[in-house]
């Protein structure tokens, strides 16, 4: 579908796909965590990667910036209407709220969260999407879950970054993100080592830096905001109109950037591509992420690849893969240890039924939760 000439945000060929990584990304770390699974092959280390698929919350995070900003893009550079702010907040509270308080609701009941001192705060501050500005509460319920808080606070955000530049050149507006993005990263490296100076520990890697200053939105808006740009790129960009790609050679970079995420996700190169209190190898990994992001819905390996029937159904049900996966990794885990099977002897056994039951669950949260609920907001 399109709107002015550019592609809609609402179905961009592979991204559905590259939903999929990112899950799988995550769900990988946690598992691996759990299994205690390592090994390595010459410089290739499979503890290593698995440590590091948290990069699939860079990919979810840029993902967000680059299809929530395109139609603010679209309105720029094509002169149609900007989204209304109501209807945008509308849909995004049905896509995020009612799947995630589900399964808050249900955490905080199964595991008696009522038994534990402060949990009503602990969980009104989850309920609204600021556990993360407490150092309490931050992993409070579920670990995973500071993600979501800090994705909607980038959702409340995204539509002031444009208003006040709505009658600009969207040139001028993207060097702004830009310097935005620098001024970001710059603000949280100032903050962050005055929260070190304070708790007296100055060692980095950091180990000691208070959980709310890792966690937080300042931390992270690099990351959203290189998700935004490459929507400008990818506006302003346009394919040739016979083909509708940019050809062979934009294929051949979409496998390069993969290429190198993995090679410096998996070997010593993660040590030294990264800058103090940059996450996820920031910038080198998440902008290769957004060539990967930018380059998979106008090349032939996207609409292959991340775009075939598997990638996009689970790209589909990613949302609740993401809220449930840990809680039914921790269940798994516990099943097995009584049928005396020990997980980290049984590692791809446990990660075989984990995934299997966190794909039903999220199926079923798609379809009796989710699904119905957005079409409602649509409607609305």
């Amino acid at each position: 579908m399109k709107r002015g000439g550019v592609e809609s945000s609402a179905r961009l060929a592979g991204l559905d796909g590259l939903r999929a990584v990112a899950c799988l990304a995550v769900f990988a770390v946690h598992s691996g965590q759990i299994a205690h699974v390592g090994g390595s092959l010459g410089p290739f280390d499979l503890g290593r990667l698995l440590e590091n698929g948290n990069t699939g919350v860079a990919l979810f995070f840029a993902l967000s910036g680059f299809l929530l900003s395109l139609p603010f893009w679209r309105a720029l550079v094509d002169g149609t209407p900007a989204p209304a702010t109501g209807r945008y907040l509308l849909r995004r509270a049905a896509r995020i709220v009612p799947a995630y308080y589900a399964c808050l609701t249900g955490l905080i009941v199964v595991g008696r969260f009522w038994n534990e001192g402060g949990w009503m705060l602990d969980a009104a501050l989850h309920y609204v999407f600021a556990f993360n500005f407490s150092n309490d509460t931050v992993f409070g319920v579920n670990p995973p879950f500071w993600t979501i808080a800090v994705e909607v606070q980038f959702y409340l955000l995204l539509p002031l970054l444009f208003l006040p530049l709505r009658r600009v050149r969207a040139g001028v507006v993207a060097a702004v993100l830009a310097t935005l993005a620098v001024a970001a990263y710059a603000l949280n490296v100032v903050v962050t080592n005055a929260a070190i100076e304070a708790a007296g520990s100055g060692a980095w890697p950091p180990t000691g830096i208070p959980p709310i200053h890792v966690y937080s939105l300042l931390a992270h808006l690099p990351h959203f905001l290189l998700g935004t740009l490459t929507a400008w790129m990818f506006a302003v960009w346009r394919p040739r109109p016979v083909e509708g790609s940019w050809g062979g050679a934009a294929d051949a970079v979409l496998w390069i950037a993969a290429i190198l995420v993995f090679v410096v996700l998996a070997t010593p190169f993660d040590d030294v591509l990264r800058i103090p209190h940059g996450r996820y190898n920031l910038p080198f990994v998440p902008l290769l992420l957004c060539v990967v992001i930018l380059l998979v819905p106008r090349t032939a390996t996207g609409r292959v690849v991340f775009d075939s029937a598997p990638f996009r159904g689970l790209g589909a049900v990613s949302f609740g893969v993401y809220l449930y996966h840990l809680p039914i990794q921790h269940v798994t885990a516990r099943v097995m240890e009584r049928v005396s099977l020990a997980v980290p002897d049984h590692a791809l056994l446990f990660g075989a039924a984990s995934l299997v039951a966190t794909i039903v669950v999220a199926t079923l949260s798609y379809w009796i939760v989710e699904r119905p609920i957005v079409r409602l907001a649509r409607r609305a």
